[in-house]
């Protein structure tokens, strides 16, 4: 174990970031590095992920979530807007009701809890 923290050159700099972007593609794209940010920015939140947990099961309108949250409309229908411009859900119609539907594949592999893992 090191004594002192020792700054790192430019070069080594970048190899960092290449390493980076070996491990995570998706950081050679600036539109793929918005569209994950927004990802995490939709699933950072209490109420979003009560909303997402909701939505596993079943498809809900605004109303639905609205009753079980007890919470505003307005309040709601804010967090569902976030979680549709992460791609964490989608919207279809059914008459008058706006429902919500979970894009599983995009949200489930990162809301499977994992036991070896604390945090």
């Amino acid at each position: 174990m090191k004594n002192h923290w020792q700054l790192k050159n430019e070069q080594e700099i970048n190899g960092v970031i290449e390493k980076a972007k070996q491990t995570f593609p998706f950081l050679q794209d600036d539109q793929l590095i918005q569209h994950r940010a927004q990802l995490f920015k939709a699933l950072g939140d209490e109420t979003r992920l009560r909303i997402v947990g909701m939505l596993t099961h079943s498809d809900l309108c605004v109303c639905e979530i609205t009753a079980a949250l007890q919470l505003p409309p307005s309040t709601v229908t804010h967090h569902l807007k976030l979680l549709e411009r992460g791609n964490v859900v989608s919207v279809y119609k059914q008459g008058k009701f706006t429902i919500y539907q979970l894009n599983q594949e995009v949200v489930m592999p990162l809301m499977e809890e994992r036991r070896d893992v604390h945090v």
